[in-house]
């Protein structure tokens, strides 16, 4: 697995790609705008310029854009759906200026109308996104915790809602999250859940649609429904499923992206250095 972490934009795009050099990020993410606002900026044509540069010099591989929390492609009221589905579009746009691999955005709530009515809304909006923005970038689903009434959060659904969209197979896959997956009930905390798991993948869409892994431990119980990242090994996950997460063959290009907390505290570095550990150690063997 290519090992990174998200990194801050808030100083700016250079900045950005200097912190994923100090870390040896080998995959990053970033927001693809302000996460908790539907304002976008310009982004300046040199700094786009030199974030491709850092990129390739630095061999990092995928290049992941998050978009920001406030998007619910599921909601059936349009004050809230149209901005979503047009924040995707300028996520999407944004990484082709910026040379990004993949989009990753939540899903969001269907608020009680039900999955297939929420289900149809994200295949809306997405179609609508990746029409009005040619171009490479894939759109990552990424998968839930089951929390209320969001959609997602099953391989399962996951992979109802790729069907929805196989028109535009090429441009939609998912992004998995190990705390959310924890949270909706899979048991990923040794080698063989993990097998489970990639088993049920396969099995429901093909692990080549699985594009990204979101590494984050988690203090909550098992099918707890909450979402709260922790650092890796120190959680209800720990050391035994990250280790087979990282090291699994089927996932050796696959971007693992680093999302815990206390980041400006330099828990990033340590938690990538435990992944990368993990990889390490199976290797030498």
């Amino acid at each position: 697995m290519r090992l990174g972490v998200h990194v801050r934009i808030a100083k700016g795009l250079a900045a950005a790609i200097g912190a994923a050099e100090r870390l040896g990020c080998e995959a990053i993410q970033i927001f693809s705008s302000n996460p908790n606002s539907w304002r976008i900026g310009v982004i300046d044509p040199s700094s786009a310029e030199a974030f491709r540069a850092g990129v390739e010099r630095l061999d990092i591989r995928p290049v992941a854009l998050h978009t920001p929390y406030l998007l619910n492609l599921a909601w059936s009221k349009d004050s809230i759906w149209h901005p979503s589905w047009r924040s995707l579009a300028s996520a999407l746009e944004r990484a082709e200026t910026l040379g990004a691999d993949y989009v990753v955005t939540h899903i969001g709530s269907h608020g009680g109308a039900g999955f297939d009515a929420g289900a149809y809304r994200v295949k809306d909006a997405v179609s609508r996104a990746i029409d009005k923005s040619p171009g490479s970038a894939v759109v990552l689903l990424e998968g839930g915790s089951v929390s209320g009434n969001t959609i997602g959060s099953t391989i399962e659904e996951l992979s109802a809602l790729l069907k929805l969209l196989e028109d535009h197979r090429e441009r939609v896959s998912i992004c998995l999250d190990t705390a959310h997956l924890w949270a909706a009930g899979y048991d990923i905390s040794s080698a063989e859940g993990v097998d489970r798991l990639l088993s049920t993948v396969e099995g429901a869409m093909g692990l080549s649609r699985l594009r990204l892994l979101h590494c984050n431990d988690t203090q909550k119980e098992l099918g707890s429904h909450i979402d709260r990242h922790w650092h890796i090994g120190q959680g209800r996950i720990g050391i035994e499923g990250f280790r087979a997460f990282v090291n699994h063959p089927a996932l050796k290009d696959v971007g693992g992206i680093v999302e815990t907390p206390e980041m400006e505290t330099g828990k990033d570095v340590e938690n990538l250095e435990a992944l990368r550990a993990l990889r390490a150690a199976s290797n030498e063997r």
